[in-house]
């Protein structure tokens, strides 16, 4: 939910705050590039974190430096410096990776069947967020009339932004301290062994020497397993599509707008607020269809693949020209927001029951990594065509990127299914389930017994 908030009084004044130290178009998408960039190189690290430590730690350590980047980005306006603007993203970047410490919490304490809603609510949590943004604008757009500048201190609609997150920020931080409930430990492979018990006698003690200790996969095993055998790269690709068609049409909406129609602050705003409402109807559509037997994830990938076929069709069509009608940028953004929300859920859910028992905070942070390069790749590419009113090349880019999920898309089919939880994987995968364990277990107390 405070993300949501944060990218929905950010990015409607992100240019215009950019504009006002000196910066170009080229600077908003690097701006908008460092911020994902050091929340990719952190995404790792936290998930490792949460996977050997309390995951308390990690959540607080992420808000202390959520709350210090907020601070020096609203700093950056009085100080009039491009440069205090970056670094104030770029720290924020790295708080802003306990976004995969949600999803791992998800993964280790919720059951399969259970995981796509529970991601769905907290997908809706953020857009619940972001949907509160025209209302807040409202009110932060006031601070423009008032003269509430003190020396380096400048409190206006651009600089609010970091304000307002960083005081959010340790709000979280000091609940977390006091409310937050630990998810019990990692499950590890490395656990299921077989002990033997002292009371079985000479003859079972030996059948147990055989089989006294399974080994757990080495790193490179369980990424084979994941990604490979059980098409985890599919749903990376999905993660890609999604974070660099998102990223690239927030960074250009706003100049577009701005220069095309002469919207403000205020009219992006209610942009951002409609594209809010597209994106809780794609999540209702997610818990919706998956409550319903009939409608498997990959039926809805389907779903998602024909809408943004429909979004790149328009963007080809209307939308490569130097002018871009308003009926073409919202059709174009319309069906595109819709199916790149309706895709994430669903993919997300069946990668996290292919993780099983391994780390799941590092292959979950994996699947951070995948979003956060295309959040790199999304703002710089769209900063650069834009700077060079390159419209075409920004739409052909997207659609290329679109089109590689459904032409692997039938290759995969029988792959992209949810997969059971289990105590550890099968025989097949490199180790033997908890239920054969226990099999021969009750073997053993019978044959003691006799």
């Amino acid at each position: 939910f405070a993300m949501g908030i944060e990218y929905a009084i950010l990015m409607p004044t992100v240019w215009k705050y950019v504009q006002s130290v000196g910066g170009s178009k080229t600077h908003l998408g690097l701006l908008l590039a460092g911020f994902s960039m050091t929340r990719t190189i952190s995404f790792l690290i936290v998930g490792y974190w949460s996977d050997r430590r309390p995951m308390r730690e990690p959540f607080i350590f992420s808000f202390i430096l959520g709350a210090i980047g907020s601070l020096l980005y609203g700093l950056a306006g009085g100080l009039n410096s491009l440069g205090v603007m970056m670094l104030g993203r770029l720290v924020a970047g790295i708080g802003a990776a306990n976004t995969t410490l949600n999803q791992t919490y998800i993964a280790r304490t919720a059951s399969a069947d259970r995981r796509t809603k529970l991601l769905s609510f907290c997908r809706g949590c953020a857009v619940l967020g972001i949907a509160s943004g025209p209302l807040l604008n409202l009110f932060l757009l006031k601070l423009d009339d008032s003269d509430l500048c003190t020396g380096r201190f400048c409190l206006n609609s651009m600089t609010s932004a970091g304000y307002v997150m960083a005081i959010v920020n340790m709000a979280l931080c000091l609940s977390f301290m006091v409310l937050f409930v630990e998810p019990p430990p990692q499950a590890s492979s490395r656990s299921i062994s077989y002990q033997r018990p002292d009371e079985i006698g000479t003859i079972q003690e030996s059948k147990y020497h055989e089989i006294e200790e399974v080994e757990e996969p080495t790193a490179m095993q369980a990424i084979n397993i994941v990604i490979c055998q059980r098409a985890g790269w599919f749903c990376l690709m999905i993660n890609f599509v999604t974070g660099f068609e998102m990223t690239a049409l927030e960074t250009a909406v706003t100049p577009i707008t701005a220069e095309q129609y002469g919207w403000g602050t205020q009219e992006n705003s209610y942009l951002f607020g409609a594209i809010t409402v597209l994106a809780i109807m794609a999540i209702v559509s997610t818990i919706v269809f998956d409550k319903q037997k009939c409608c498997s994830p990959r039926l809805v990938l389907v779903l998602a693949q024909v809408s943004l076929g429909i979004a790149f069709a328009v963007a080809l069509g209307a939308c490569g020209g130097p002018d871009i009608p308003l009926w073409g940028l919202f059709t174009f953004g319309g069906f595109l927001v819709y199916g790149v929300v309706l895709q994430a859920t669903p993919a997300l859910g069946v990668y996290s029951t292919m993780i099983g028992d391994f780390d799941k905070g590092v292959f979950m942070g994996y699947s951070q990594i995948v979003l956060g390069v295309a959040r790199i790749l999304g703002p710089l590419f769209a900063g650069v065509t834009l700077e060079f009113h390159t419209h075409w090349l920004l739409m052909a880019t997207a659609c290329a990127v679109y089109v590689f999920t459904p032409i692997s898309f039938p290759f995969v089919w029988k792959k992209i299914v949810k997969h059971a939880d289990k105590g550890s994987f099968s025989q097949a995968e490199g180790s033997v389930d908890v239920d054969s364990q226990r099999l021969l277990k009750d073997q053993s107390s019978d044959f003691t017994s006799a």
